[in-house]
């Protein structure tokens, strides 16, 4: 296939999605509602397939117009023999370019991992990120070395038409890949908690205003309505992982997962035993868990009918707040299993609709960082969390590190260290830094319950 059909071949796929993106908008309009969770996941899904080809479209018909003017006008001479002129007429069709594409990932977020590596490897024994990209991973990730020289080149631009503008947004993958990865591995992140600006405050109504009834010629008493205020400020959870340059430099795959898992198992644990949690805020520093300010409602017991009577003790503080729409489950991974595994005395699963994350009809989430044996009950529109702006990773091989769980170091009130510092240079070693900004709060007291001491496994009543 030549560049020109190619370039028609990606304009017909680019049409047809934006077709389906239109009706699936036209659809929505048409019901008079907003689009469902699924239609909403392939309108974004069907956007960023666009913005891929518009990227193509750009490199390619570049690539066409660089073409046409190496083309060099020949005077044509028709051959008078049939298998000559047919050759003739397919070698004149024009060059078939072939596009190379990156090879696909041993596991997610590897293509990420090697661009920090590379600029790792740059900052140890000098030269440019591309170079050790290229050397390395060249035939393998194209795209990635693209990427590269792309900050190292003066002369682009990321305006629309600029050469270099689709490297712009083909960056953004390889950064999409690492913060997908996170995500999966927290709670907080698939939640669809209610998101909300940094620095803004929040005024609302905290407790409702009373009316009475009124005697002839009687005092009308007086009602108070209880108010309250939210303001969230960007704070931060980090984790910062040393590494030895020898493994820096292994170039299996291996080696390359560790040095992201120990990044981001650090950084999602951190974020969920935090979220799930009764932690008082720190000012400044951490905010105060979701079940922070609550009493636990202890299980009442461990067969299915147990497990039904947890529910409504959970649904309780809701349906007196008349707030009992839209609420989901959070719990632990065992006593998620802990429930699917229940029988009632037939032998039959109490609880099948589990296994697609329900139960008694809600929603139903859980990971290995909420408390053992907690079932919560919560709204996610009323946990306010701030935008999240991403992961900043930073890499040095200069810095000296205190190698703490509880470093002494603070620029704000600079004292000796108690501890030894590790100099990445004279130790060989890399250090590798996460910074992620969040922030959340609960919107209002009535948001979360919880069961605390769950240990579900008897076989229960019919």
């Amino acid at each position: 296939m030549n560049i020109s059909a190619q370039i028609k071949a990606l304009e017909a796929t680019r049409a047809a999605k934006a077709a389906r993106m239109e009706a699936l908008a036209k659809s929505a309009v048409d019901k008079g509602e907003t689009m469902s969770e699924a239609e909403s996941e392939e309108f974004d899904t069907v956007d960023g397939e666009i913005k891929q080809i518009d990227s193509e479209l750009v490199r390619m018909k570049r690539l066409e117009q660089l073409v046409g003017q190496r083309a060099a006008p020949v005077t044509r001479i028709e051959p008078t023999d049939e298998p000559t002129r047919k050759g003739a007429e397919a070698r004149s069709s024009g060059p078939t370019i072939i596009i190379q594409k990156d090879a696909p990932e041993k596991f997610k977020g590897q293509n990420f991992t090697r661009m920090v590596i590379a600029k790792a490897l740059a900052h140890k024994k000098g030269g440019l990120a591309s170079g050790w990209a290229e050397h390395r991973w060249g035939k393998t990730n194209p795209m990635l070395v693209a990427i590269l020289k792309a900050n190292e080149i003066a002369g682009g631009g990321s305006g629309s038409g600029e050469w270099g503008a689709e490297l712009v947004q083909a960056d953004t993958r390889y950064t999409g890949d690492f913060i997908e990865f996170l995500y999966s591995k927290t709670v907080y992140d698939q939640l669809p908690l209610r998101e909300v600006p940094a620095n803004v405050v929040i005024k609302g109504q905290d407790g409702a205003a009373t009316g009475f009834w009124v005697g002839e010629s009687k005092g009308i008493p007086a009602s108070k309505a209880d108010f309250s205020s939210v303001t969230l400020g960007p704070l931060k959870v980090a984790a910062i992982a040393v590494v030895s340059n020898e493994l820096l430099e292994d170039s299996s795959p291996a080696a390359e997962a560790l040095v992201q898992d120990s990044l981001v198992n650090a950084s999602s644990q951190r974020v969920d035993t935090t979220f799930i949690s009764a932690t008082a805020a720190s000012a400044g520093v951490s905010p105060a868990g979701i079940l922070n300010g609550l009493s636990g409602i202890a299980s009442s017991g461990s067969d299915s009918d147990a497990v039904r009577n947890d529910v409504k003790a959970l649904y309780a503080p809701f349906i007196a707040a008349k707030n009992a729409g839209g609420l989901v489950f959070v719990t632990d991974t065992s006593t998620r299993k802990a429930i699917q595994l229940l029988t009632n005395q037939l032998g039959q699963t109490a609880f099948p609709e589990i296994a697609q994350n329900q139960l008694l009809g809600d929603a139903l989430y859980f990971g290995d960082n909420v408390p053992s044996g907690d079932l919560v009950l919560l709204k996610p529109s009323d946990i306010y969390k701030i935008g999240d702006t991403g992961v900043e990773v930073s890499i040095s091989r200069d810095a000296m590190i205190e190698q703490n769980s509880a470093p002494a170091g603070a620029t704000d009130t600079p004292a000796a260290a108690a501890n030894t510092l590790t100099s990445m240079f004279q130790e060989e070693s890399t250090a590798i830094k996460v910074v992620r900004r969040i922030n959340f709060a609960k919107r209002r007291a009535s948001a979360a319950a919880v069961v605390t001491g769950a240990d579900y496994g008897t076989v229960g009543s019919p």
